[in-house]
């Protein structure tokens, strides 16, 4: 009975030896995974649709912020004429209220105060629920 006993204990030792060395192989794995990781700092171009049917259409952007910012607003046709150079470019996205949109670029353009700046427009029509989604495309310019 005292053999038995000795090896069952041996084997669970040498059973809990090999998982924990698994578990430092695991973990060695992880971190040398976590370490290739890096932070970008930097704002990246990400356009994420939920409809994999989306079917994104351009729009003529009309808005109040046309009219408040009038003297730095131009269409970026206008700023390729005018060759400007494009500072930032980011993207506000929002379903069917084009003045909340409206809102959120006056918010940017008010903090990030360019020299000027375009937004192109983009809807989807959204049959389940009747109503557009939109995402604007705005480009500061110096």
């Amino acid at each position: 009975m005292m053999k038995k006993t000795i090896i069952a204990l041996t084997m669970m030792t040498l059973s809990a030896g090999a998982q924990a060395e698994s578990n430092q192989v695991s973990t060695d794995k992880l971190n040398s995974a976590m370490e290739q990781l890096t932070v970008v700092d930097e704002q990246t171009d990400i356009f994420i649709t939920v409809d994999e049917d989306a079917s994104f259409e351009s729009v003529t952007y009309q808005g109040f912020i046309t009219d408040i910012y009038s003297e730095i607003y131009v269409t970026s046709h206008e700023a390729k004429e005018h060759g400007l150079e494009k500072v930032k470019k980011f993207y506000i996205y929002n379903e069917v209220d084009i003045d909340a949109l409206s809102h959120k670029i006056a918010a940017r353009i008010d903090a990030d105060k360019p020299t000027a700046f375009s937004v192109d427009l983009y809807r989807d029509y959204r049959n389940d629920s009747g109503k557009f989604t939109f995402i604007a495309r705005v480009i500061e310019y110096k």
